[in-house]
């Protein structure tokens, strides 16, 4: 008669083996995922001189009094905006409006001088003709006349010179632009010619670059440049050529080259770091689409889609960047498919269901 105890462990194995079948999922259910695949090309991947520079706006202005005097009225601040025409600055006006009153004093003065002599030089031109008066006599009131006239003239000058000071009083913007930098404050004495306020338009910026002698020549004004601006990754911008100053560093024998950017440049501002791209050439390159790239603990890789239609995580070294695709250095060979586009479901070994291909 047989144990019961070996009937029991003639069992227990079968009914494991049972269970570890169940668990297990066959090839046929393995979890699959549409995904597009594309097909590594080569392509013609432009040579770039690449030139580092910072983006600065072209009208800058420092606004200065023509007047000495204490500044009565100074109520912007640094990063406000300012509308053309606008009032920012103004200079207490009493001494030029004394020096109006005077003008306006000595015309009158000049005025009356010129009316009496002329009155003396009309009647000595009567008592000449008639022979009482010499004709001397005459000669100097016409003298006299033309002096009070001269005089006139000159204090009328002396009034409009004193009424033109005035107006240097207000100090009003010249651009639509925003306050950079205040120079001044209420109560100080605003010195002729010293910045008070300084103003930048931001409807002309440029991109100012410093190029080698050996590639100056081969740039000229409204020559297209490709400008990339690093606190914007993903925004291409289509500059111009807008200047080239003809006179080097002789230091680092490297030319002032300005670029205009679009007036229309969302989120670029003055003092930012960009690189302007000049396309040299072309070479040839295997390109894939910047979409397939992944990144596992700061290295890149792709998934290449095998004979099996599994995708198999493959590292590779890259290239530079250009619309969109990038080149494949090594790790990758012409005519291998690759997912386009990756996302967090795709797991190496993962089975990839036939997709659209590009």
């Amino acid at each position: 008669m047989r144990s019961p105890w070996l009937a029991i462990a003639l069992i227990a194995p079968i009914g494991l083996a049972g269970c570890a079948d169940a668990d297990q999922p066959s090839a046929a259910s393995s979890p699959s995922l549409h995904c597009a695949i594309t097909v590594v090309k080569t392509g013609a991947l432009p040579t770039l001189y690449r030139l580092p520079g910072t983006v600065v706006s072209d009208d800058r202005i420092d606004l200065s009094s023509r007047l000495v005097g204490l500044i009565a009225h100074l109520e912007v601040r640094e990063g406000q905006r300012v509308a053309k025409g606008e009032l920012v600055v103004q200079i207490d006006p009493s001494g030029v409006n004394d020096a109006i009153r005077q003008g306006e004093a000595g015309v009158g003065a000049a005025r009356n001088e010129l009316s009496d002599t002329q009155e003396d030089a009309d009647k000595y031109a009567g008592l000449a003709a008639k022979g009482y008066a010499s004709t001397e006599a005459l000669r100097k009131a016409r003298v006299r006349r033309d002096l009070a006239r001269a005089l006139l003239d000159k204090a009328e000058s002396t009034l409009a010179a004193a009424r033109a000071q005035r107006t240097y009083a207000d100090i009003r913007s010249p651009v639509d632009g925003i306050v950079v930098a205040r120079h001044g404050h209420v109560g100080e004495l605003a010195a002729a010619g010293a910045p008070i306020l300084t103003l930048e338009s931001r409807q002309a910026l440029v991109l100012r670059v410093f190029v080698a002698e050996g590639q100056v020549g081969g740039m000229a004004p409204g020559g297209l440049v490709g400008v990339r601006i690093d606190a914007l990754p993903d925004q291409a911008i289509q500059g111009r050529v807008q200047r080239i100053v003809p006179s080097g560093d002789p230091a680092t024998r490297r030319y002032q080259v300005d670029i205009a950017l679009p007036p229309q440049s969302p989120g670029v501002l003055p003092g930012m770091f960009g690189r302007a791209e000049l396309v040299l050439g072309e070479r040839p390159a295997l390109l894939i689409p910047c979409q397939s790239l992944v990144s596992r603990g700061g290295i890149d890789g792709v998934f290449v889609v095998d004979q099996g239609n599994r995708a198999q995580l493959r590292w590779v070294r890259l290239g530079p960047q250009w619309q969109r695709q990038i080149e494949v250095v090594a790790g990758l060979n012409a005519g291998e498919r690759i997912l386009a586009q990756v996302d967090d479901r795709v797991r190496d070994g993962l089975l990839i269901a036939d997709g659209p291909n590009d």
